[in-house]
């Protein structure tokens, strides 16, 4: 009885945009102590004119978005500003695939700051009450991505597992492997539209993990490394973003 009470409360939406608020501020914030654009996710051309100021902005535009979020009034708004700065870190990435020495890492990033953008923009789909073809093209462009992070996990096995603290039971390989089915799993839920909010819950709880076993043990250990803490917030945003998905499907379903 229990495990069908928690099944269905993960097929209930709620509570993704308040996650996505959260995790855009610390993620601004890192940005704003760095002094910088998180040149992972952020790929501006060091070329840019006027780029220091812009990466100011930028980070300040997270925070403002993050938490506008948090506040009922100015979550349309704020779910905008989001979307289109996580579309700007795709056109960084679009630029670099017609480098083949970087296109392979650029499609990773691509799917990186896609996902969080059709979180974003499942924020916007819901409020409308939106039950057209865009419901199913967010759903299918996360299922995307989800498969681009399962084969980056395949294809570069050991710098996956690398990323594995040691300390971890099971080995570094296992985790590399287990998380690389994960996103498989989720990618074929969404594409297959079977299980697929369970899946995004699922899939976010998994997000997370990697944030906090991951991103933050390092930064925790090396306090001072902005680019760490980035680490952390812009797995949370990933996070959040496919609990978005997941919560704009589950109002669909609810609506149905």
């Amino acid at each position: 009885m229990q495990i069908k009470e928690g099944i269905h409360r993960l097929g209930q939406p709620g509570g993704g945009v308040a996650f996505l608020g959260v995790a855009a501020i610390a993620y601004g914030i890192a940005c704003l102590l760095q002094g910088d654009f998180a040149i992972y996710w952020q790929p501006v051309p060091e070329s840019l004119p006027l780029r220091q100021p812009l990466a100011y902005l930028s980070a300040s535009l997270l925070v403002l978005g993050g938490a506008g979020l948090l506040i009922a009034r100015t979550i349309r708004p704020a779910a905008m500003i989001l979307l289109t700065l996580f579309a700007l870190y795709d056109a960084c990435y679009v630029l670099q695939l017609a480098d083949p020495h970087t296109a392979p890492k650029a499609v990773l990033g691509l799917a990186e700051q896609t996902s969080v953008m059709v979180g974003s923009w499942a924020i916007l789909l819901r409020m409308r009450g939106d039950r057209s073809a865009r419901v199913t093209t967010a759903r299918i462009v996360f299922g995307i991505c989800s498969l681009l992070f399962a084969l980056a996990h395949f294809a570069g096995l050991k710098p996956t597992a690398d990323m594995v603290p040691e300390w971890m039971p099971g080995g570094q390989v296992f985790w590399a492997l287990a998380t690389g089915v994960g996103h498989l799993a989720v990618g074929i839920a969404l594409l297959a539209n079977r299980l697929a909010v369970p899946a995004t819950r699922l899939g976010a709880l998994m997000y997370a993990c990697f944030a906090l076993f991951v991103w933050l043990t390092g930064a925790v250990m090396h306090p001072t490394e902005w680019l760490r803490w980035a680490g952390v917030a812009i797995s949370l945003c990933m996070a959040a973003a496919l609990w978005l998905v997941g919560d704009l499907l589950a109002a669909r379903n609810a609506e149905s």
